[in-house]
């Protein structure tokens, strides 16, 4: 896992996400995992995440400030989709109750949105650690090279967002940015 050193003091902490994932990489020889930056993780649902509590995030917020930034990069808005958000609030909630911030840590990308019956075409994922707010965590995806670039992915249509809280308190946050197959 590669912790960004690029945030502004105090604002939190986040990984780097690499590249956005594509049906293609799994056609290589049919690979079912994919690890990111060398984080391991446990197969899909492994985290019990009972001791992990959502929270309300301030989706008008977080919706506008992304499709503006999409915006004055000549992109096109996205929407949210309730199956994303559904596997957000689950990566979220795997990572506060572990208290630990993994893109594998519940199971890879792919497989965490496919088990919720997303059948994307592109799907990319930022995740934050300890930011105390919507524009804070925006701000801090905005600022880092590998999470910018998803933001500005000119493949992804929809994103879902969430947040959550462990026992320590601190904020972990998931978006995930995809684009469905055309049925």
């Amino acid at each position: 896992m590669m912790v960004g050193q690029d945030a502004p003091a105090g604002a939190g902490r986040f990984v780097r996400t690499g590249r956005t994932l594509r049906r293609l990489a799994l056609a290589a020889g049919g690979a079912a995992a994919l690890l990111v930056s060398g984080c391991t993780g446990g197969g899909l649902n492994s985290v019990d995440v009972s001791s992990a509590s959502s929270f309300a995030v301030d989706r008008g917020t977080a919706l506008g400030s992304i499709n503006a930034f999409r915006a004055s990069n000549g992109l096109s808005p996205v929407a949210f989709d309730a199956v994303l958000d559904k596997a957000a609030e689950r990566q979220a909630r795997a990572m506060a109750a572990r208290g630990k911030m993994s893109h594998s840590l519940d199971g890879s990308l792919p497989g965490r949105v496919s088990a919720y019956g997303y059948n994307w075409a592109a799907i990319s994922e930022n995740l934050g650690w300890n930011y105390g707010s919507v524009p804070a965590v925006i701000r801090g995806w905005e600022a880092s090279p590998g999470h910018r670039r998803n933001l500005l992915n000119p493949n992804v249509t929809e994103i879902g967002l969430a947040a959550a809280r462990g026992r320590s308190g601190e904020p972990y946050w998931a978006l995930i940015l995809g684009r469905e197959k055309r049925r």
